[in-house]
């Protein structure tokens, strides 16, 4: 089955005579995460070509940092040399990584040719703690500092481009992509066509009661893959995502280059798996069960026992992990505060325990909550159904 490598090299219609769909915006949204050389005209407001951009080697120093490097620069090769891709011009780039901040950003614009609009691409997270700890801080802050950065980025786009704006990312990135919509003026959410969000986790309950939240909604067009998890972290149901076939097991199905294309569409399946819809129904419950104090607790917390590793990046926390630097964060947490300790330990045990048994039940007593608990009943039974229907299909080979 194709990926994104095999549509962009079977792409040769140009974006006049077929507009951008979601597989282009996977697509840019991936190239929103290279690594851009200091003095690259793509970090100027004039840009260059993707074909100037990646069509004459270099390729591996701005792809080895990432995840995927080898199929990132496959890519890149094939973006160049395509009739689609090739003319669109990169422009705007702009990074920033601040520890002091918990910050971590990136962003990048491509212009379609021949007026057809402009494409607003943010980075997802990279591969540092910073990164990830950012991404927590959405669970009880209202704005995180990558989150205001992406809204004024958004409104420069606008200002300095005319015509139709798309906007999108992957991962955190997709998040990005909703918020700054969310937050963009009347105007200039007018103009935006589409906000793509590919596996992105959606935004926190602060967010959905903002008066702008139903327009923005309506131009989400949000993919997730069959056994998504960080997609379905905060969506409520004023989204309804499409899911995509992976080739890829269990949470390896967030990498794009495992999300298979059929046409120029991706391969789209009835549904999430019922392991993939309860493992996000009950992480959500767990969520709600904190109130944003408690969440940036346990986060703080967290990212303490991290810290203790010496770790900088997440593959070298994981690789120190399995080289024994966890009884350095159980030390930490041992000469931690008791209180901090207790709330720490309780925390996760509760997470856990969602997670595999599902959480507490609880009597529904007012009138709400006893819509709720039938809605949440005939939500389980359909994600049973759509799974079992989903296996006979594999099956039968449809």
């Amino acid at each position: 089955m194709a990926n994104i490598i095999d549509y962009v090299r079977e792409s040769t219609d140009s974006f006049t005579d077929r507009a951008l769909n979601r597989v282009d915006s996977l697509v840019f949204s991936w190239l929103a995460y290279i690594r851009y050389p200091e003095d690259s005209p793509v970090r100027t407001s004039q840009g260059q070509t993707l074909y100037e951009t990646f069509g004459f080697g270099g390729l591996t120093g701005m792809t080895a940092p990432l995840h995927d490097p080898r199929e990132t620069e496959e890519l890149c090769k094939a973006v160049a040399a395509s009739p689609r891709f090739k003319d669109v011009v990169a422009c705007l780039h702009y990074e920033k990584s601040s520890k002091v901040e918990e910050q971590q950003f990136g962003a990048i614009l491509f212009q379609l040719p021949d007026g057809c609009g402009t494409y607003v691409a943010y980075r997802g997270t990279d591969n540092t703690l910073i990164g990830w700890k950012e991404d927590f801080n959405m669970a009880f802050a209202t704005a995180v500092p990558a989150q205001s950065t992406a809204a004024a980025y958004l409104l420069l786009a606008a200002e300095q481009h005319e015509g139709p704006l798309y906007v999108g990312g992957h991962s955190k990135g997709g998040n990005l992509a909703v918020y700054a919509v969310l937050k963009a003026d009347d105007f200039t959410r007018l103009r935006v066509e589409k906000c793509f969000s590919h596996d992105g986790p959606g935004l926190n309950e602060a967010c959905m009661l903002d008066p702008a939240w139903p327009s923005t909604a309506a131009l989400v067009d949000k993919t997730i893959p069959e056994e998504s998890i960080i997609g379905l972290i905060f969506e409520g149901r004023e989204i309804t995502p499409v899911i995509v076939r992976s080739t890829n097991p269990g949470l390896l199905q967030h990498a794009p280059f495992s999300w298979e294309i059929e046409g120029r569409d991706f391969d789209i399946q009835r549904a999430v798996s019922y392991d993939s819809y309860k493992t996000g129904k009950r992480l959500n419950a767990w969520l709600k069960t904190m109130d944003e104090a408690g969440r940036e607790r346990f986060v703080t917390i967290l990212y303490k026992l991290a810290e203790s590793t010496g770790e900088v990046t997440f593959s070298g926390l994981t690789d120190s992990v399995k080289n024994g630097s966890l009884s350095l964060m159980l030390q930490k947490l041992d000469n931690m505060d008791d209180a901090d300790r207790k709330f720490f330990m309780d925390a996760l045990s509760d997470l856990v325990a969602t997670i595999l048994l599902g959480p507490a039940p609880k009597k529904a007593e007012t009138a709400a909550e006893k819509v709720a608990a039938a809605g949440d009943k005939i939500d389980d039974a359909t994600a049973r159904f759509n799974d079992r229907l989903a296996e006979i299909e594999r099956l039968a080979g449809l």
